[in-house]
Parts: structure tokens; C-alpha cells; sequence
């Protein structure tokens, strides 16, 4: 617990212990204890309700060891089919609210380039960006361009995206507030930030916490997990991810919470996770109702200052 002392919040650069909740340790994988020794611990700034992970001492070379092959998983044509739609409708919602027909697109952390062949079909000036190059040989084409590495070492100039597409992303950083402010130097003005985040507040983990706590687990921590896939390092909820957009600049245009119920949807049918998805259901379709669902989407615009 000395950790909390020495914390200081990476979203609102809080650092008053007070200030600070403790909401247990971090479980850790087979792989990840061969890799970490220190004792790890997740705490909630009570300021702005910012999840991390303290001490902030890992370095990237070390967390990339934790990921293989067993990281990406196969789709089903199930899944498939809603991602599709869903990459369709947020194209679509983010055409309308820049209301213009060519424009200057940016996927970080485009993966296979699903989203990339999406803007790229629409006439868009395409770029794409992830520190591995998983693309399908169909985004291999040369109006779609590609830079493997990290945003800072792509050099891009200022004011030069209409926009910038980031779903599971800031998640993954330990400095949310410095990335999306680089995001800020390189969006133009009247240029919008299209991101998607777990959402820290969902009921799912407030179940998960109960549970927790009556099968004698109360001391680990059932927010983000940066030891076990999908190795968030980074919580966010409604108020932090405010927080993080006024930090860097920018302005809220829309925030939505979403999701959980269609998770069964990764799974085939009667498998183990399909049947636990099924289970979860009911309290996915009252998260709706109490605006607690599993994700947080936010769209983004910098303004003239």
C-alpha cells in the first residue's frame, strides 16, 4: 500500500493519496509471473474515477511479452456479420457529423484493416496505424497507407486528419491524457476523434465485484486486468474520459455507453463461453436500461482556440 503515497493519477494528475482508492491487485497470468516481480496494484483516483495500475514502472518491451498468437482469436460469422454493421454505422455517424464527402482518415490500431477497407470503399484518403502489421493482403493496396510503429514516430503533420478512429485503444496506454494530445496536434480544426473504451462503471463489474467478494477474492481486482488478455493497463468511466478529453483539448460532441448483449454472438453455439454469455444476458439487457453497458463510445472534436 506504500504505492498509494507515491501515485499520482494519469488523467487529472491528481496525486493526494487521499485522493486515491485501493481496489485490489491485479491477477496475473502463468507467463506474467515469469515475467513481473514487483507487487502490482489497480487504483481508482476518487478525483476523476480513473482506473490504473501503480507502480507505473512497466515498460513496453516488458508487456509485449505477454502477448502471442492466442491474443487475436477467429471470428464467427455471427460476430463477423454485427462487426461489419457496426463499422458501417459508425463510418456512417461520423460522415454526418464532419459533413463532407472526402476525407482524411486515420485507423490507429487498424489491425486486419476491416475499417480501413470501409474508408477506403467510401473514396476517403486512407491511413492506417499499428505497432504489428496484421493487414489482409486486400488492404495491401496502395491508396491505403500503412505505418507500422508507434503515433509519435509516424511524424505527421499538424492540423492534417479530418479524422481519427480508435476502438481499444487508450486501454492500452499508461499516458491516455499525452496520446490523445498528440491526436490534438494532428486533428484538424472541426476534425473529430471517433474512440471506443471498456467502460469501468458497467454493472457487469459491479456483479464481478460481488462475486468476487463472496467467493473470498475481495483482495483482487475486478477492474482492468494488465496481467491477463486483454492486458488493459488504462480504466475508463463517463467522468475520466471527460476528464482526459479536456486535458487534451478536445470537446465532447457525443458519449454513449453500449453493448454486452450481443457478446454471446463470438461464440459457437453451446461452447462453454457461448453458454456463460447466455447466462450473463439478463444483466446485459438491465445494463441497457440503467445505462451501465459493457462499453463507453466517445466522438470528439477540436475546436478553434
Amino acid at each position: 500500500m506504500n504505492n498509494l503515497i507515491h501515485a499520482k493519477c494519469p488523467v487529472c494528475s491528481n496525486s493526494n493519496s487521499s485522493k486515491f482508492k485501493h481496489i485490489g491487485r491485479p491477477e496475473l497470468s502463468p507467463k506474467a509471473k515469469t515475467v513481473f516481480k514487483e507487487t502490482y496494484q489497480v487504483l481508482k483516483c476518487q478525483n476523476c474515477r480513473f482506473y490504473f495500475v501503480s507502480p507505473q514502472n512497466l515498460t513496453d518491451v516488458e508487456m509485449s511479452k505477454l502477448y502471442d498468437e492466442t491474443y487475436f482469436t477467429e471470428m464467427t460469422k455471427w460476430w463477423a456479420k454485427k462487426r461489419d454493421r457496426d463499422r458501417k454505422n459508425r463510418l456512417d455517424k461520423l460522415q454526418e457529423c464532419l459533413n463532407q464527402k472526402r476525407i482524411r482518415f486515420l485507423d490507429i490500431g487498424c489491425g486486419e484493416g476491416y475499417v480501413l477497407i470501409e474508408a477506403a470503399d467510401r473514396g476517403w484518403e486512407v491511413h492506417g496505424i499499428d505497432v504489428f502489421d496484421n493487414r489482409m493482403q486486400l488492404v495491401k493496396r496502395q491508396e491505403v497507407k500503412f505505418f507500422k510503429g508507434e503515433i509519435k514516430n509516424a511524424h505527421f503533420p499538424d492540423n492534417h486528419f479530418d479524422c481519427i478512429y480508435m476502438d481499444s485503444v487508450l486501454e492500452h496506454l499508461f499516458d491516455p491524457v499525452d496520446y490523445l494530445r498528440e491526436l490534438f496536434r494532428i486533428t484538424k480544426v472541426g476534425g473529430l476523434i471517433y474512440c471506443v473504451v471498456p467502460n469501468e462503471d458497467s454493472l457487469f463489474n459491479d456483479i464481478k465485484r460481488l462475486l468476487y467478494a463472496l467467493s473470498g477474492k475481495g483482495n483482487i481486482s475486478e477492474r482492468i486486468q494488465p496481467f491477463i488478455s486483454p492486458y488493459h493497463v488504462s480504466g475508463f468511466t463517463k467522468k475520466s474520459l471527460s476528464e482526459a478529453a479536456l486535458q487534451s483539448g478536445f470537446e465532447v460532441v457525443t458519449m454513449r455507453t453500449f453493448g454486452g448483449q450481443y457478446e454471446i454472438l463470438q461464440f459457437r453455439a453451446f461452447t462453454k463461453p457461448f453458454l456463460t454469455n447466455l447466462f450473463l444476458l439478463p444483466i446485459h439487457l438491465m445494463a441497457i436500461l440503467m445505462r451501465k453497458q459493457l462499453y463507453l463510445e466517445v466522438i470528439l472534436r477540436k475546436n478553434q482556440l
